[in-house]
């Protein structure tokens, strides 16, 4: 199925030099690309919640006691960016 896809002059010079040294055709670079990639996000999003949290707290014991300090550490970088703008 034909596609019409836009690409900047630096892309376009990256596709062209990737094709030359695969010894392929553009169209060829772009689709195994954009199978490669849309098959990571889909793979990264079909993951449980249970999977995300075992790829974050991996190894490091029961992990409670870094939740709870990674915790106040986003809580207080929110806070102190929320203070920042209002401030202003």
């Amino acid at each position: 199925m034909p596609s019409s896809t836009r690409l900047d002059e630096e892309t376009v010079e990256i596709l062209k030099k990737t094709a030359e040294l695969l010894g392929t055709t553009k169209s060829q670079v772009v689709r195994e690309s954009v199978r490669e990639y849309c098959s990571k996000v889909i793979n990264k999003k079909k993951k449980t919640p249970w999977q995300v949290y075992q790829s974050i707290f991996s190894g490091e014991g029961s992990g409670h006691g870094k939740r709870v300090e990674t915790g106040k550490k986003i809580l207080k970088t929110k806070f102190e960016k929320d203070r920042k703008k209002w401030s202003s």
